[in-house]
C-alpha cells in the first residue's frame, strides 16, 4: 500500500493546518504544517489526529476517513511507544508534585528550625 491521505485541522489562530499520513510498505508517517510539526516535532494536531480525535477536524466530513486511519494506526507499534510515553509523562509529574512538597518541607524547617541530633 502506497497511500497519502490529508486532512485540514482546526488551530488557535482560526487559520487551518495541514496534517498529511503517508501510508508505505507497511509503515506509516505523519508531517502537520504547524510550527512545530515543520521541524518534525510532535504537536497536538498530529496526536489528536493519531488518538482518533474528530474535534480537531476542520471539515467534519472527514471524519470516516479519520476513522480508517486510526484504524490503521491502532495495529502499529505507535500505541505502544505513546503507552510508553504516557507513563514517564505521568510518573515525571508525580515526582515533580513530591519534590514540590519536600521543598516545602525544607523551606518550613529552615524557617522554624531544625533539630540538631547528637
Amino acid at each position: 500500500m502506497d497511500t497519502k491521505i490529508a486532512f485540514k485541522v482546526t488551530s488557535s489562530s482560526g487559520e487551518p493546518y495541514n496534517i498529511q499520513f503517508k501510508f508505505s510498505d507497511n509503515q506509516f508517517t505523519v508531517l502537520c504544517s504547524c510550527q512545530a510539526g515543520m521541524f518534525g516535532k510532535l504537536c497536538k494536531h498530529k496526536t489528536g489526529l493519531l488518538d482518533g480525535d474528530p474535534s480537531l477536524l476542520f471539515d467534519k466530513t472527514d471524519q470516516e476517513t479519520l476513522e480508517l486511519v486510526h484504524d490503521l494506526v491502532k495495529k502499529s507499534r505507535y500505541r505502544e511507544i505513546i503507552s510508553s510515553y504516557n507513563i514517564l509523562k505521568k510518573e515525571m509529574e508525580e515526582a515533580q508534585k513530591k519534590e514540590k512538597r519536600l521543598k516545602e518541607q525544607i523551606e518550613y524547617a529552615l524557617k522554624t528550625g531544625v533539630e540538631i541530633v547528637s
